[in-house]
């Protein structure tokens, strides 16, 4: 509601109310005044004709209060341009929205003025889009003479709305149009472009328009006011019609029309060549409508257009081809009276042509100059007999002739295979003789194999070929073993040729032991050996290792250098006697050793006898240089060198050094990221100057960062990212004594998500999305929350909008939608939009029952539509419908489902239940629902309803109840009981009202059971009211028994048994449940289908719930105890659950009290056995912090105490027939059939559910009838548990 507020001090009412009128005077004045300026400066519509103008006006809530005095200026200055007056321009105003109003007649103002400050001050309306009504409503209210239409005026209506109408338009613009009416359609923003042209009349480009936002209405009014003019006036010259052309010739035709009703001054025609040319035009007299087009051009097609022309004005172009003849040729030629040098030709005459031209020539013959001549066309290597003749005038020459042979077809010289890899070979060849269209190559491997063959074009020489062996796999080059130490050797090589992926490398002692083995990366030619043994040679083997095989050992051998600490008498042992060298010298002329030690600079070194705490190595005598490795990076280091003898040590000789830093961001530079795609980028960098073992990089989105080692390399693919997404990077380079600080950057994935969503085209159950497509889509998936209609789907990539159906008036939801490729989905996209509030018929309001909120059925009303009923009893039995229909919550796929069958001597289905998702266009259809008139066959009736409405076709709904609402006032001229029993037996609930004298019996027989609730009877058709609330209450606790209220715990939903889902299901099928028209899944054995609790149950159960559960055992169920349903930790222990035992023939419910023990309530009698039956069956268990209860087939069987019960886990979860011994995630399961399973934050409800799904209580319900006509169904029964606590769920209707 929208309130105005005035600034007012201590007044009187009548000073207040003088005070807001003159407020509301001077606005009005003021706006007057500026709409007369603005006239001032346009252009008037200056006719004397006379116009009768309707303007329907979309007052509806989404226009809005603000937008709405934008529509009154544009109307302001749209009729501004007209002189209004009795025997001029006179212009009316309906308003519309729910239901449409007159504002003004078309007789009701008389000036220009009065109209002004009518449309200044025109109230909003507010409510719903109702444009099919408000058409209709002006055809009966507005253009009728008794308001001011008058007979000899030209009668114009002009639409303006903002959205898609909520009912039927086509039907009620197209009776505008055929009572003479001329329609114009304005759209603005959310209008449906679709449905204004159906509006319009024609042509598009004059009656409709569509702007994109209330204020550019106005860039439109001086374009509309001009075309409105023309309307009025009568819109210039009249167009001829019918062209036709005859007396067709090749230069001219005539071409003949018929002249517009209105004269015309005169016409013009023109005529074009329809390939192209110029224009030619010509004129002819008002009163002629013929021309004859002359100098035309033989055999080609015109294009002719005739033009009504008044002034300087000319009609629209009547259009027309015709095709000249073609030149007629020369027939029957015959020769004759051949001689050497001559010959006669003759001919038939040809009429009209005024000469012959004779072309002649030699056949086979050549010129005499000529001595050559090519002849084409041969047989390769094919001997041919070529004769000349020579021609003189009088006669022919000698004949000569010779022998000849054409070559045979060449092949290819010079074939040479070169530049072998591993994998291919490139084939060259010298091209072969004579014209050459291409070369096939045909490949074999030698030892046998599958011929392959490629066609290349003859100007490619050289060409390369895929074979499977065309060279052995490669091997290492110059391997060298290098710089031993005691305990390591270093190995040097060069690459091997070809992809090599890595190098395995090999060494063993020459002496006899184990091997070993290292992986170098493909990129690196040396590695180092280490934790050798001292004073062993090695026997090292490098083999490069390519994608599918490795390639050719290559060896060397190395020997590690002596170990340190060997006693004089061991090395004098195996010196010479020869005398020692003088000691310090650093070289040995004979057999000796070199001791090397060294230690940190800031480290003093002491060398006392033969104890060294310094890091050393020895080398041999003849050695003079060493690899010291596994120093620390950036450290400076003192050396030193001292001989060895075999009686002593030679004085030593220092030495300094410093190891270089660790390669990091100065000196491993340019972070480089390339490749992006939707979840991978390449990361590559330079080199570290010095030798490292690998590199390690390290990235991460989010809290929790990644890492890969990825060896000697300088770039890496990142696989398996997040689309869209940042990453921060740092690349560390690894040696044997830690990491070097990091090289940092960023790198971004691609977006896989949509741009530009939008919503549109709002409705109160309704609203659609749209987005700019994503150019790598294969499909969307869309997604709306939740909020009481959750829906999701996936569309395909061709599709960039969709339409969300049957939501809540008046509601928020949250639509998102996702971009999928093949083995992708990008991040969501959200969008949020309220629903429209409801405001449809407040008439029907006090029918709404609280009871109906959140029904779901599908309902068919069938009326008696024969003659005794009559047009205007009938129109009160439609009403009568319109106000129960009324008083349902939502009409569509999420609610209650109608269709409206008429019958007489046959039935009529007057719309489908799936022909409207919408009340509002639903009780509009029933508004134009014609009487029908025949006899009364409602037997003939309830065999159509059975048969062809409730099919999945006409859009019935599985597992869902069905309702038939019958209507009749007499007694049926056919035999209705079998087609009665049909429904009856097939579950449906049937409801008759009979009216006045009635057959009550026959009543009893067509209804269902117990006739108290399903037969009505009212005394006349004005008595309908007296039954209406009970209909509507019987009618919504039938939809509202099966489709029960629950707190978010849609069971069946949660483990995937839906039939858009469960075929994804690994294990189960889909089946006929209690009833044909109801779905149930089979279970298969270990089928094993589990969900996390947190998905199912996200704050954990309530502390009262009732759980209601539908199911058969079947033949190969088992015999042993199994939990139909069952709630553990994470690690699979039960803590809540329902079981049911076989063997014992008992219903159990079990779950953890508040100590953490599993407290059971177990049921066993009578009633419980004919679970075991194997008849579907349905449970309510209810339970409380203090019981447990139980009922069967809406039965009670008993009730249990328990203790409260305690929490159960959230990072468990939850499975369906798990058998009872089975321990641990991969279980066994039972096989059974599940129809319903569903948990409830109430015990309430089973207390309304009447197990109607159930056929044993059909036939409870008909014990009096024929056994004969019983269907032979299992019985199918209902458990249910609760308990008592206070509700912390929300409610909403379960869908199925």
């Amino acid at each position: 509601m929208c309130t105005c507020l005035f600034p007012v001090s201590h007044r009187s009412p009548a000073e207040l109310s003088s005070a807001i009128s003159r407020h509301y005077t001077i606005t009005s004045k003021l706006l007057l005044a500026f709409l007369a300026g603005v006239l001032l400066a346009e252009n008037q519509c200056k006719t004397t004709a006379k116009a009768d103008i309707v303007l329907l006006v979309d007052g509806s809530w989404s226009i809005g209060r603000l937008n709405f005095k934008t529509i009154r200026t544009f109307i302001g200055r749209m009729v501004g341009v007209f002189d209004i007056g009795p025997d001029k321009v006179q212009i009316g105003l309906a308003q519309y929205s729910g239901d449409p109003k007159t504002e003004w007649h078309l007789n009701a103002h008389a000036t220009r003025e009065s109209l002004q400050e009518a449309v200044a001050n025109l109230p909003y309306k507010g409510g719903n889009t109702m444009t099919g009504m408000a058409l209709n409503y002006i055809l009966q209210n507005n253009f009728k003479p008794n308001v001011g239409m008058r007979p000899d005026s030209r009668k114009i209506g002009v639409l303006v709305t903002d959205g898609k109408s909520q009912d039927e338009i086509v039907v009620n613009s197209q009776r505008l149009r055929d009572s003479g009416i001329e329609l114009y359609a304005i759209g603005v923003k959310n209008a449906d472009e679709n449905e204004l042209r159906s509006i319009a009349s024609d042509p598009d480009e004059i009656h409709m328009y569509n702007v994109n936002d209330f204020s550019f209405l106005l860039d439109i009014v001086d374009d509309l006011t001009v075309n409105l003019c023309n309307s009025v006036k009568g819109g210039g010259p009249g167009t001829p019609t019918d062209l036709v052309t005859s007396e067709v010739t090749h230069y001219s035709f005539r071409a003949t029309w018929m002249p517009p009703d209105e004269p015309v001054e005169k016409f013009r025609i023109e005529y074009v060549p329809a390939a192209g040319g110029k224009t030619e035009v010509m004129f002819a007299d008002g009163e002629e409508n013929t021309v004859v087009l002359v100098n035309l051009t033989p055999m080609t097609e015109y294009i002719v257009r005739v033009y009504g022309v008044i002034g300087e004005e000319s009609s629209e172009p009547l259009k027309g081809t015709e095709t000249t003849l073609p030149l007629p040729a020369v027939t029957s030629m015959t020769v004759y009276d051949e001689a050497i040098t001559s010959m006669r030709v003759r001919w038939e005459l040809v009429s009209g042509a005024s000469g012959y031209l004779l072309n002649y020539n030699t056949i086979n013959a050549i010129p005499g100059a000529q001595t050559s001549i090519v002849l084409r066309n041969l047989q390769p290597d094919t001997p041919y007999t070529v004769s000349v003749v020579p021609v003189y005038p009088a006669t022919e020459g000698r004949r000569q002739s010779d022998n000849g042979r054409t070559l045979p077809l060449g092949g290819v010289r010079n074939l040479r295979l070169i530049n072998p890899t591993f994998t291919t070979l490139t084939a060259t060849w010298d091209a072969a003789d004579g014209n050459v269209q291409g070369y096939k190559v045909l490949y074999v491997p030698t030892n046998g194999g599958t011929e392959l063959m490629v066609g290349i074009s003859e100007y490619f020489k050289v060409s390369l070929y895929s074979v499977d062996v065309t060279k052995p796999l490669g091997n290492v080059k110059n391997l060298q073993v290098t710089d031993p130490t005691v305990n390591s050797l270093r190995v040097r090589w060069d690459p091997a040729d070809g992809d090599v992926r890595q190098y395995n490398v090999i060494y063993v002692p020459v002496a006899g032991g184990a091997s070993s083995m290292t992986q170098v990366s493909g990129m690196s030619t040396n590695t180092i050996l280490r934790n050798l043994q001292p004073n062993t040679e090695y026997r090292v083997t490098v083999i490069p290792v390519y994608p599918d095989a490795e390639g050719k050992k290559q060896s060397e051998n190395g020997k590690t250098s002596v170990a340190d600490g060997v006693s004089p008498s061991l090395l004098k042992s195996s010196l010479s006697s020869t005398p020692a060298t003088p000691r310090g010298q650093l070289r040995c002329e004979h057999i000796c050793l070199h001791r090397i030690s060294w230690m940190f600079v800031n480290t003093l070194v002491f060398v006392l006898s033969k104890q060294w705490s310094s890091p050393q190595v020895l080398v041999p005598g003849n050695i003079n240089s060493a690899f010291l490795d596994q120093l620390i990076p950036d450290t400076p280091y003192s050396v030193n060198v001292m001989a060895v003898y075999p009686d002593g040590e030679g004085p030593g000789i220092d030495g300094k050094g410093k190891t270089l830093p660790r390669a990091g961001p100065r000196n491993m530079r340019n972070l480089r990221v390339s490749d992006e795609w939707y979840t991978r980028f390449r990361v590559s960098w330079d080199p570290a100057p010095t030798p490292v073992m690998g590199y390690k990089l390290v990235y991460q989105p989010t809290d929790e960062s990644l890492e890969v080692y990825v060896g000697d390399i300088t770039s890496y693919t990142l696989h398996n990212l997040l689309p869209g997404t940042t990453y921060d990077v740092q690349v560390y380079a690894q040696y044997d004594g830690g990491v070097s600080i990091p090289l940092t950057g960023q790198g971004t994935t691609l977006y896989l998500n949509v741009t530009n969503l939008e919503t549109y085209d709002v409705g109160y159950d309704r609203f659609c999305v749209r987005w700019t497509p994503h150019r790598a889509a294969t499909s969307y998936r869309i997604k709306l929350n939740p909020l009481d209609r959750q829906q999701e789907i996936t569309i395909t990539a061709g599709q960039s909008q969709y339409c969300f159906e049957g939501l809540s008036p008046d509601s928020l939801y949250n639509a998102t939608v996702f971009v999928q490729t093949p083995n992708l989905e990008g991040p969501g996209v959200s969008t949020r939009e309220r629903t429209r509030e409801f405001r449809l018929y407040p008439e029907i309001s006090r029918y709404s029952s609280a009871l109906c909120k959140g029904a779901k059925a599908d309902v068919t009303f069938l009326i008696d539509g024969s003659w005794s009923i009559g047009d205007d009893s009938f129109s009160k039995v439609v009403k009568f419908i319109f106000s129960v229909v009324g008083a349902f919550d939502i009409i569509g796929p999420s609610g209650m489902q109608v269709s409206f069958v008429q019958y007489s001597d046959d039935a009529k289905t007057e719309f489908k239940l799936n022909t409207y998702n919408d009340k509002g266009n639903a009780l509009s259809a029933l508004n134009l629902i014609g009487y029908k008139g025949g006899n009364t066959k409602t037997g003939v009736a309830l065999k159509h309803v059975y048969e062809k409405v409730f099919t999945l076709d006409s859009g019935m709904r599985r597992n869902v109840p069905k309702v038939v609402v019958a209507v009749t006032d007499g007694r049926s001229q056919d035999e209705v009981s079998k087609n009665a029993a049909k429904l009856q037996q097939a579950g449906y609930s049937v409801f008759v009202v009979g009216v006045a004298d009635v057959d009550f019996v026959e009543l009893q027989n067509i209804a269902s059971k117990p006739s108290e609730r399903h037969v009505f009877v009212v005394d006349d058709f004005d008595a309908f009211s007296s039954i209406q609330d009970n209909l509507v209450t019987f009618i919504c606790e039938t939809a509202t028994s099966s489709e029960l209220i629950v707190c978010g715990f849609r069971m069946l939903e949660a483990f995937n048994l839906t039939e858009k889902m469960y075929a994804s299901t690994k294990g189960v099928s889909m089946e006929p449940g209690s009833f044909n028209s109801y779905t149930a899944y089979r279970l298969h054995k270990n089928a094993f289908l589990n969900q996390p609790s947190s998905y199912i149950h996200p704050d954990g159960l309530p502390s009262t719930y009732t759980i209601i559960l539908m199911f058969r055992l079947l033949p190969d169920s088992p015999t042993e105890a199994f939990d139909i349903w069952q709630v553990s930790d994470k690690n699979y222990k039960p803590e809540t659950g329902v079981t049911i035992d076989p063997s014992a023939q008992t219903v159990s419910f079990y779950n953890k009290d508040t100590t953490g023990e599993i407290q059971r309530a177990t049921f066993k009698n009578d009633q419980v056995k004919r679970i075991f039956h194997g008849s579907f069956h349905k449970l309510h268990i209810l339970v409380s912090s203090k019981s447990v209860k139980l009922n069967l087939d809406c039965q009670e069987v008993a009730e249990k105490e328990i203790k409260p019960a305690g929490n159960t886990s959230m990072d468990g979860f939850q499975v369906l027939g798990k058998m009872s011994k089975s321990i641990g995630s991969k279980g066994e399961s039972a096989t059974f059939q599940l129809q319903m399973f569903d948990i409830v934050c109430s015990l309430g409800w089973t207390s309304r559910d009447r197990c109607c799904d159930l056929p044993s209580m059909v036939r409870e319900n008909f014990k009096k009838a024929s056994r004969d006509q019983l269907p032979v169904t299992p019985a199918v029964h209902k458990l249910q548990l609760s308990f008592d606590a206070t509700k912390y769920f929300s409610i909403a209707p379960i869908n199925f």
